[in-house]
């Protein structure tokens, strides 16, 4: 499978497609892609949707991604990594660490294809920012690149916004308690403290004897086996689209060392040639 690589840590096109003449592929980065006219199917990891105008979709990462085109269609693609979000040019503002905490979020959500935003509001909002991006990155105007960094931050929390409330609606009310436990994790997956039973057992009032017996019964996994497999995630990705070491993103992410980083991702991720 052809990974894509891209050493710009931003770039954005429009193209207006009769067909997609690519094989299906993965990339380094992340990829938002707005469908501005035209219609056809969608498919990341084997799984197909049609798509029409208006429609925005994240491709995290990894994800291996194609379109079928009926109608011809316009697309606006922008392509981000980490190094995007270090402080522009300008030395306005450092996104860098705000990134990095969203990076799992990104990465992690319900990856099966569809429109990204169900909020009529938020769509609107969306496509204005993404209009704004493009116009922006087009005309190269007096601090183009701190205003696209802006549009670009105000986008993703959009994003985020969503994904919060997607993740929320499909746990069911008897999930309630399990699916705010997942979303905890996963927002202070980076936070070794507020990850310790005794800090879990007090946000969620359990027992911390209990909490261990309560996550498997409803996940059917350990947390323990869940909070490294999400790690393992994360640390997969940084590898493939940020510039830090293998032995920084391990130190940062609790794992022993560069070698041990690289044993547990291949435990979870053996390689495969496959889509």
């Amino acid at each position: 499978m052809h990974i894509e690589q891209s050493a710009q840590p931003f770039f954005i096109s429009k193209e207006t497609l009769s067909s997609w003449d690519k094989r299906p592929h993965k990339h380094n980065f992340f990829e938002l892609v707005f469908i501005e006219a035209g219609t056809g199917i969608q498919c990341i990891n084997d799984n197909h949707l049609a798509y029409r105008p208006g429609n925005i979709f994240l491709l995290p990462p990894l994800d291996c991604h194609s379109f079928q085109i009926a109608d011809a269609t316009t697309f606006i693609f922008i392509r981000f990594n980490s190094l995007f979000f270090r402080k522009d040019s300008q030395q306005l503002m450092d996104y860098s660490e705000w990134f990095q905490h969203l990076h799992y979020i990104l990465s992690t959500y319900n990856r099966l294809p569809g429109d990204l935003i169900h909020s009529e509001s938020d769509k609107q909002m969306l496509i204005t920012l993404i209009q704004g991006i493009y116009d922006e990155y087009i005309n190269k105007r007096s601090h183009s690149d701190s205003i696209i960094r802006a549009h670009l931050f105000a986008l993703l929390n959009i994003l985020q916004r969503n994904f919060e409330q997607r993740f929320k609606s499909e746990q069911g009310s008897e999930d309630k308690q399990v699916g705010n436990i997942l979303q905890y994790i996963q927002f202070n997956l980076f936070d070794n403290e507020k990850l310790r039973v005794e800090a879990l057992a007090a946000v969620f009032h359990l027992s911390p004897t209990y909490v261990g017996e309560f996550f498997r019964k409803k996940t059917g996994e350990s947390l323990k086996d869940y909070i490294l497999k999400s790690r393992v995630h994360v640390a997969r990705s940084r590898l493939e689209t940020s510039d830090q070491s293998a032995k920084e993103i391990a130190a940062e992410l609790g794992f022993t060392d560069a070698s041990h980083m690289a044993k547990v991702i291949k435990k979870y991720y053996p390689p495969s040639s496959a889509c």
